[in-house]
């Protein structure tokens, strides 16, 4: 007789700096799934870890916990098992759906402090379900605090995160002091934008004085109302926080006319622009067209730059894609559902914003004025470039059942005017990434090219 299969998930919402002791630590949380599944004879597959992940949030945004219940789904595991009840969910909704799709598929769920988790009968029901609610409460509850906590701090002139911009640091009772040395530097930058300076010519501008940014964090500084003496947090404000650097309203307004969005680009009619599929093999950045030379190159315009852009024709790296997709899709593999490639780019976000948010938590716990900070941020810039393509990526594959998948061949056969956003789409369906190499003397052809598939 076959042995019971086993995963673990393994949660932990947010260690910061707190002992072992005063939290459930993934190691103890893993150490106790083992010794369950070694006294009940079975055996263990696999442990999904969670970290920095709250139990709050839905199933799709679980990556952990979702791999575990689709592996049940699977039937590549029987039994999910979580040390502690509230390391499973902090939600009676996700809860019930948990709950509901592993009993569908034959499975069971475990909390090692409370026992089978199951919606059987109306008694395991209830008793479930309570212990779900009290969870959800409790977080709920913790929540609340924290508004209330971050709400006095605001209205104290205490930014709640270390999100400070160049030319303040925080003082001795959490309020921003101006740093006197780049009181000038600041009011020079916004006095260049407004006489106008380009975004890269002031980021050399602030390479010069000691001030790293990338573009993105130029434009970034430009906006932020901290320079005004504002506190702007969420739903939170403060409009007289602390001293502003920049005492002329109206030439911050006229800056922010400056760099107002430019709007919705013109759509461009070749194939792989803004689908977020071609990247530089060099940074990993995306590649965009450039509609004069007729070329897709690195798109990287960070501060320390990309050391060897990579630029390849848009006709030869369309028609190879094109190729690729046309055996891919040939072979079984290529039809695979669009849904379960939805679900891997949810899980990327998921994965994508858990760095982030634990990167942010890493910001809380620096000292005031400490000289991690400013690579921190940058950190944390990168990281929300990602967290957006990642976005972008769940946005193109649009909801569940969105669109039936075309092969090439029903492409060929429709009007010309189709083509091209079938393609598109097939290609979004399809296609994880294509990485373009810098050309060199030893790289020639199709072999400075790489594509990956989605499922692969």
């Amino acid at each position: 007789m076959q042995k019971a299969r086993t995963v673990a998930v393994v949660r932990v919402s947010a260690q910061g700096d707190r002992p072992d002791e005063h939290f459930h630590s993934p190691d103890v949380q893993l150490d106790s799934a083992k010794r369950w599944t070694r006294k009940r004879r079975e055996r263990f597959v696999t442990h999904f870890p969670e970290i920095d992940v709250s139990g709050k949030r839905p199933l799709a945004k679980r990556p952990g916990l979702l791999k575990a219940v689709e592996m049940v789904e699977a039937k590549q595991a029987d039994h999910i098992v979580v040390a502690y009840f509230d390391r499973l969910v902090r939600s009676l909704k996700v809860q019930l759906e948990v709950i509901e799709r592993v009993e569908k598929a034959g499975g069971e769920i475990f909390a090692l402090d409370h026992g089978k988790l199951t919606n059987g009968t109306a008694a395991t029901r209830l008793s479930t379900n309570m212990m779900g609610a009290v969870f959800q409460y409790f977080a709920e509850v913790t929540g609340e605090k924290v508004t209330a906590a971050q709400a006095r701090a605001v209205a104290r002139g205490v930014l709640p995160n270390s999100r400070i911009v160049p030319g303040y640091v925080r003082g001795e009772d959490g309020v921003l002091a101006p740093v006197p040395e780049l009181v000038p530097v600041v009011r020079e930058l916004f006095e260049r934008r407004d006489q106008g300076a380009t975004i890269v010519e002031l980021q050399a501008y602030l390479l010069e004085h000691g001030i790293e940014r990338s573009v993105a964090g130029v434009a970034s500084m430009l906006r932020s109302r901290q320079y005004l003496g504002e506190i702007h947090f969420g739903e939170l404000h403060n409009l007289k926080a602390h001293t502003p650097i920049i005492r002329d309203r109206a030439l911050f307004d006229r800056v922010q006319r400056r760099t107002v969005s430019r709007g919705r680009q013109a759509k461009s009619e070749r194939l792989l622009a803004r689908l977020g599929v071609l990247r530089c093999g060099t940074c990993g950045s995306l590649m965009v067209i450039n509609s004069y030379t007729g070329n897709y190159r690195c798109g990287n315009t960070s501060a320390s730059g990309c050391e060897q852009r990579a630029a390849i024709k848009a006709d030869r790296i369309e028609g190879w894609v094109m190729d690729r997709v046309r055996e891919y899709t040939a072979d079984a593999r290529g039809h695979a559902s669009a849904d379960a490639h939805r679900r891997d780019a949810e899980a990327a976000l998921a994965k994508a914003q858990a760095q982030l948010s634990a990167t942010r938590r890493r910001l809380l716990l620096l000292p005031p004025g400490s000289d991690q900070e400013p690579e921190v941020l940058e950190v944390v810039d990168g990281l929300e470039q990602a967290c957006n393509e990642a976005q972008a990526a769940v946005d193109r594959l649009g909801p569940s059942g969105r669109r039936k998948t075309v092969t090439p061949e029903q492409i060929d056969r429709l009007p010309a005017a189709r083509r091209l956003a079938e393609w598109r789409g097939l290609i979004t369906d399809t296609v994880a990434s294509v990485t373009v190499a810098p050309a060199g003397p030893r790289r020639h052809g199709d072999r400075v090219i790489d594509i990956q598939f989605l499922g692969q």
